[in-house]
């Protein structure tokens, strides 16, 4: 197939920045007409313009002949039991923390019957948001609700890019199934659409990458879930499925965009975009916050995208923070190409980043720098690196 080209991480950064052009033209009475957002369209294009730069950038780079050759050894990675065994716990406590975070505030069975029923409360998701200081669990703690997913991209990746023996291979699919299961029962407390999309964005790439487009067991699991998404949507924001939801936002934050333009009276020099995790560790360890006090007008719901974070940190020198997400894309997906098994176990993760900079981008918040870490740390402590010999026996190189 053709599109099985493009199957890679930038493709699917590029093609979602894209769907602000028609969102350009869309109108909703929630949001309003009389901001002309002419300046935002052609910003957020010179935007993506300079991702393909730096893309392309380091794809010339690594096809130069000193930098194209790579050693294709018949590798693979062996796991131990511990690896194993700390995955499975990590699943369990990441799922109980979901759990513990609403049941403190809201008994389960009202919890259950109120989201399934007809008189379901939109309020009652803030029971899952509910910060420390308002007596909710803390951050630190409530970040292991992502470490089901976590686990579930990890072994996807896995079993997909790195060819691990047959032992391991069945394994990882049963620690695959069991995150699965747990991301559906952390969704049911949190009501996280990002969550469905990240895990819907990883079966459609392995659908398009092995070829599955004709089996109909992956298109039911893909229509399940979106059937999901657009519950959630229903129930958190009366009568507004996921399509209408999903314009509704981009409407919003290309309007947020314009406005942030205009506005904007103070940059923030990394804090809107990478380095915004590190306002989560200054609390922490309750230190002093960089006093960024920037101000900015706002439309509907002051939820931003990238390219509003970018301006706000950066003013009209954004375009280099798309220029480094095209390298870095380029350069974990080459990695992964050559079987590297950091870059394999952590592809899908990155997946769902890049494509979250249509949203409030993922790596403001701590949830994703520890999704990312999680596999590394696990990969790193418990796994080694052995190859095939001819006479079908392994020997170890690590």
């Amino acid at each position: 197939m053709i599109i099985a080209q493009f199957n890679n991480l930038y493709f699917y950064f590029f093609c979602a920045q894209l769907i602000f052009v028609p969102v350009y033209f869309y109108h909703t009475p929630l949001i309003s007409d009389a901001i002309n957002l002419n300046k935002a369209i052609w910003m957020h294009m010179i935007g993506v313009f300079w991702s393909a730069v730096g893309f392309l950038t380091v794809k010339l780079f690594y096809s130069l002949p000193d930098n194209r050759e790579w050693q294709n050894e018949d590798k693979y990675n062996s796991f131990t039991n511990t690896f194993y065994v700390y995955s499975y716990l990590i699943i369990i406590i990441g799922t109980a923390v979901a759990i513990l975070q609403v049941v403190l505030f809201v008994p389960l069975t009202e919890y259950a019957t109120k989201l399934l029923s007809s008189d379901y409360e939109i309020g009652i998701r803030d029971a899952f948001l509910l910060p420390s200081d308002e007596e909710g669990l803390s951050g630190i703690i409530k970040m292991f609700s992502y470490a089901p997913l976590s686990i579930y991209l990890m072994s996807l990746g896995i079993i997909n890019f790195i060819m691990p023996s047959e032992v391991d291979k069945r394994r990882l699919w049963n620690l695959n199934i069991t995150a699965l299961v747990a991301i559906v029962i952390k969704v049911f407390f949190s009501l996280d659409r990002l969550t469905i999309m990240t895990v819907l964005l990883a079966n459609i790439f392995l659908v398009i990458k092995k070829g599955y487009i004709n089996k109909i067991r992956y298109w039911i699991f893909i229509a399940l879930a979106l059937l999901l998404a657009n519950y959630l949507s229903i129930k958190r924001l009366e009568n507004v499925g996921i399509i209408d939801f999903t314009l509704l936002y981009f409407k919003s934050g290309l309007v947020n965009f314009q406005l942030m333009i205009d506005t904007c009276d103070q940059y923030t020099y990394g804090f809107s975009t990478i380095l915004a995790p590190l306002y989560f560790i200054f609390r922490f360890f309750h230190l002093s916050l960089p006093d960024f006090q920037s101000n900015y007008e706002w439309e509907w719901n002051p939820a931003q995208y990238f390219s509003s974070y970018a301006f706000q940190d950066f003013g009209y020198f954004y375009f280099i923070a798309f220029y480094f997400v095209g390298m870095l894309l380029y350069i974990i997906d080459d990695n992964t190409r050559k079987r590297n098994i950091y870059s394999s176990a952590t592809y899908f993760v990155v997946l769902y980043g890049a494509v979250s900079f249509v949203f409030v981008p993922v790596i403001r918040g701590i949830d994703f720098w520890f999704s990312l870490l999680l596999p590394l740390i696990l990969v790193r402590l418990f796994s080694k690196s052995l190859i095939r010999l001819n006479s079908n026996c392994e020997k170890s190189v690590n």
